[in-house]
């Protein structure tokens, strides 16, 4: 699943290319990616302008000319491609917002789980984010903020570090590689973390994502990620743990272990996140 650092990294190109067209039309064939439903988005859309683009936790933002806001989630493999209207069709492609300049957006996903949510208002956009917990990079994440989250949860800190009504953004590949660089068991009982630690996780958090906004984001075994222009990100070439059981350890040259937590692959080295 796009995490942080990818849906940045989508939100930043779209910032750049989409802001100012027109969509002069909708074209969709699995409607149940269309929210409330395909009618209401049609009519609430079509005319309009996009003004700006924001991110929240994972979802994209797009604010239209008429006060209207799309919200789209790209759940576990969508993807968000601008193409010219004459580009043969892409992959997995089921709801396309074409522009009156003949690019279009197109929306991909393989699961059809990737949706776009009208939000008419304010009052129910502010519904939809209460849902989610703070946002590293912003100042409102702050290390302070981090220890409260991790002492109110005896769970294992990797599944609070993921779950989105604690802390907003963070999945699966930069929990792993935050608590390698802090040198925090995964499964270490998050209220049980010395102020030590939750400092080293709070930099190291801070660190992982920043590096893959840096690089454009981390495109997965599955291939499934890719920016705008349908490019694989970078940062998976980076990874310290993420993906790699059985090789060497980058810091002590130990064997990276994996096991399963909270039914997601969890990667460590058991010499450098000895368990507590």
């Amino acid at each position: 699943m796009p995490e942080l650092p990818e849906v940045e990294t989508i939100k930043r190109g779209l910032e750049e290319k989409v802001v100012g067209r027109k969509i002069v039309d909708v074209v969709y064939d699995v409607p149940k990616m269309l929210l409330p439903n395909p009618k209401t988005v049609l009519s609430a859309v079509l005319g309009t302008k996009i003004v700006k683009v924001e991110r929240k936790a994972k979802l994209l933002l797009l604010y239209l000319s008429n006060g209207n806001i799309l919200a789209i989630h790209l759940r576990l493999m969508g993807r968000l491609l601008l193409r010219s209207q004459r580009t043969p069709a892409d992959d997995w492609q089921h709801v396309v917002f074409k522009f009156d300049d003949g690019e279009e957006l197109r929306l991909c996903d393989l699961r059809k789980f990737a949706y776009v949510r009208l939000v008419v208002n304010r009052s129910e956009l502010e519904t939809i984010l209460s849902e989610f917990g703070p946002e590293p990079l912003t100042s409102e994440f702050t290390e302070e903020k981090l220890g409260e989250i991790l002492r109110k949860s005896n769970r294992p800190v990797k599944i609070v570090l993921m779950d989105q009504k604690k802390i907003a953004g963070v999945g699966n590949i930069y929990a792993n590689e935050a608590l390698f660089w802090a040198k925090i068991h995964p499964e270490t009982k998050s209220n049980r973390l010395s102020d030590e630690q939750v400092a080293r996780l709070y930099k190291a958090l801070n660190k992982v994502l920043r590096e893959g906004i840096k690089y454009g984001g981390a495109t997965g075994s599955d291939q499934a990620y890719r920016n705008i222009n349908g490019e694989m990100g970078r940062f998976q070439e980076h990874f310290a743990v993420y993906g790699r059981e059985g090789e060497k350890c980058p810091r002590c040259g130990g064997k990276i272990e994996r096991i399963k937590l909270g039914g997601r692959g969890t990667y460590f080295c058991p010499r450098c996140q000895p368990k507590s």
